[in-house]
């Protein structure tokens, strides 16, 4: 115990006796622990030493701690004395506050004295200046009912309208300054009501009368009125009449009797188009100007009405007086056998005239059409609408489709008719074809283009169809009967002595080839053709495949004339290979097995070769290069040259017998064939026949 408390007791000895006294009391506590827990836990005197060394350093730590914070006292004492001073300085700080405070709160109470009496002198002030506005504004009323009376008496309505303008202006500011009354609002309406009452009676008058500027200059002052859409559709509706009366039904009905009252009927629907045409153009802009961007839309629909229900009355009328009904049952009920010799009950000719008056309504309606849209699309977009669909109302397309549908009937009755005659009064002459050639694809062209003119695609669908059809049937079967008729005396003529009968006369095997070969060069030709006049008129990919399926169909078709001209230029071949069958006989009757005499023999002589090129240039050749076409002439050049290479391998591989020598011969004859065929008919695939064979 000594010597713990040793170290610090001079230090203890210089505290005060306060001071000392806290010190020993913190000191004696832990100490009074640690006793407590040496007499609890020890057991041996080295285990109470450790534990008494360890509450000794402990101890001075916290002496160590004490002394820091005694030393700290003096210098807390001197801040604290500083701090007094300080605030014996603030008092009179303290009192200057407590003055501002009084004033700032006398100055508030006179602030809001002020600001009361700010507020009362704006609310007077707006009295006085909505009592000024309804002074000034009755003087306005006055002054403008006092010009609208005098505008009146005097007829000058649009000055009578111009001050219903200025009422209206008026009336608006006054609703939206919340000052108008009831009794402002109906002597509003009865000043409006009596001058607009006024303007009607002087457009109607004007609309009987048929002047069209008053008319116009009238229904321009309604939108001053703030009665636009009324105006706009007086004035709409004196222009349908207008056109309605130019139409003119009855100048249809008064040529009934005369030769051009289809052609009349035509012309009538010409002129109701061009007259709305004609009226969208003179008044659409200056319509648009007055009443805004929709009057345009609304003059169209407005017009566009008038000409469903004029032109479905010209086509009913034009069906009636062509009795168009009757003749598509006449026609139909027609036999349509295109090889027997009959006079049909219905001229082909006045059919054509009836086609051309239906076509030509067709273009008229399309012009008529791509007219209105593109006028429409030239103005703003908001203005379009419906583009689609407004056109040429419910009314007239019913009586156009009908009209188109008898159009199909009556189109398929002259291409029959008339493909007929071109059959029956076929004439060879001097050409290398039959006149019927150029006549039937002149007859289908004219048709599919004049299919193509009206628009429909069920018009050119049908007539694409018939054009298949006739080809198919009615044609092939003329070529196929003209074949087989004429292959008979094919070979007498090709092995007769050449003269002059054969430069002049067309041998009919010939001209039948030739009218197949050139029947399916013209098919594909025709084809073009209709792809050219139908290319960007049917946008829709619907209608484009149903093109392209007829299309095909005709495509087709032109294979199948080229195989019939094959197939009688290879019965030509074989008659030929039989005429010079006694060569091919000399061929197999030599002998090739030589030795080298019997070969430096046969090289001076040419037992078949020259024989057999005199005889085919001679008899054949010469005899058909002026009857045939280019492609049908080197279509039998080919076909001959692979049938010829064919029979003389069936001859060296099965009736020949040759030795060295003899087939070294037998090659030099065969090329010498070769080259005289390659170099006489270059154009002919000669050469790959002999070359292929063994």
């Amino acid at each position: 115990h000594t010597f713990a408390r040793a170290p610090f007791a001079g230090k203890a000895a210089r505290l005060k006796a306060s001071e000392r006294h806290v010190v020993r009391r913190e000191i004696k506590q832990p100490l009074k622990m640690n006793a407590v827990t040496i007499i609890a836990e020890a057991m041996d005197i080295s285990t109470i030493n450790s534990l008494l060394v360890d509450v000794t350093q402990a101890e001075r730590s916290l002496q160590r701690e004490l002394f820091d914070t005694v030393l700290k006292k003096e210098q807390v004492s001197e801040r604290l004395a500083k701090h007094q001073n300080s605030v014996v300085a603030l008092g009179p700080v303290q009192s200057g506050t407590t003055r501002l405070h009084s004033d700032i709160l006398e100055m508030s109470a006179l602030a809001n004295v002020v600001s009361d009496q700010v507020r009362q002198l704006d609310t007077e002030r707006n009295s006085v200046q909505a009592t000024i506005a309804k002074v000034v504004l009755n003087v306005d009323v006055a002054a403008c009912m006092d010009g609208i009376t005098n505008s009146l008496e005097n007829e000058e309505y649009e000055a009578a309208a111009g001050f219903v303008e200025a009422l209206i202006h008026l009336q608006a500011s006054l609703t939206s300054s919340g000052i108008t009354k009831e009794k402002q609002h109906a002597q509003f309406d009865r000043t409006r009501e009596a001058v607009a009452n006024v303007i009607r009676e002087k457009i109607n008058s004007a609309a009987v009368e048929g002047d069209v500027v008053q008319v116009l200059t009238y229904g321009k002052l309604f939108p001053k009125l703030d009665l636009s859409h009324e105006g706009l559709s007086k004035i709409c509706q004196y222009l349908c009449k207008r056109i309605a009366e130019q139409s003119n039904l009855d100048r249809l009905a008064s040529t009934q009797g005369s030769s051009e009252g289809g052609g009349n009927c035509t012309a009538l629907l010409s002129e109701l188009f061009r007259s709305i045409v004609s009226c969208i153009e003179q008044h659409g802009a200056d319509l648009v100007d007055t009443f805004g961007n929709n009057a345009l839309e609304t003059l169209i629909r407005s017009l566009n009405k008038e000409c469903d229900t004029c032109g479905s009355q010209l086509l009913k009328n034009y069906m009636d007086y062509r009795n168009i009904f009757q003749t598509a049952k006449d026609v139909s009920a027609q036999n349509r056998n295109l090889v027997a010799a009959v006079e049909s009950a219905v001229d082909p000719r006045v059919i054509e005239e009836y086609l051309e008056e239906i076509v030509s309504m067709c273009q008229i309606s399309r012009e008529y059409n791509r007219f209105l849209i593109d006028k429409l699309h030239n103005d703003p977009p908001h203005m379009l609408g419906d583009t689609g669909n407004m056109f040429n109302g419910d009314h007239y397309n019913r009586s156009l489709h009908e009209v188109v549908g008898f159009y199909v009937r009556l189109e398929e009755f002259y291409m029959y008719e008339n493909v007929a005659l071109a059959i029956r009064i076929n004439e060879q002459g001097d050409s290398l074809t039959g006149s019927m050639v150029d006549d039937i694809f002149y007859i289908l062209q004219k048709c599919a283009r004049r299919a193509s003119e009206t628009g429909s695609i069920q018009a050119v669908c049908a007539s694409l169809n018939h054009v298949n059809n006739i080809l198919s049937s009615e044609v092939h079967n003329a070529i196929e009967e003209d074949l087989q008729r004429a292959g008979s005396n094919f070979l007498d003529f090709v092995v007769s002595e050449p003269s002059t009968e054969h430069e002049t006369r067309q041998p009919q095997s010939a001209t039948a080839v030739n009218n197949a070969d050139v029947i399916a060069d013209n098919v594909l030709v025709l084809m073009k053709d209709i792809e050219l006049n139908l290319d960007g008129m049917f946008v829709a990919a619907t209608e484009g495949e149903r093109i392209k399926s007829c299309l095909h169909e005709i495509r087709d078709i032109s294979s199948i004339f080229r195989q019939l001209s094959h197939d009688a230029i290879k019965d030509f071949v074989q008659g030929v290979l039989s005429h010079i069958r006694p060569i091919f006989d000399t061929i197999s009757g030599q002998s090739y097995e030589l030795n080298e005499d019997q070969y430096s023999e046969h090289e001076g002589c040419d037992p078949w070769v020259q024989h057999l090129l005199a005889e085919l240039e001679q008899k054949v050749f010469q005899n058909l290069r002026p009857h045939f076409v280019s492609t049908s002439f080197d279509v039998f050049i080919g076909l001959f040259a692979e049938a010829l290479a064919a029979r003389m391998e069936g001859i060296v591989v099965n009736e020949l017998r040759f030795s060295q020598l003899g087939g070294l011969l037998l090659e030099r004859e065969i090329r010498r064939l070769i080259l005289h065929l390659s170099s006489a008919f270059p154009h002919a695939s000669v050469r790959i026949y002999y070359i292929l064979s063994p």
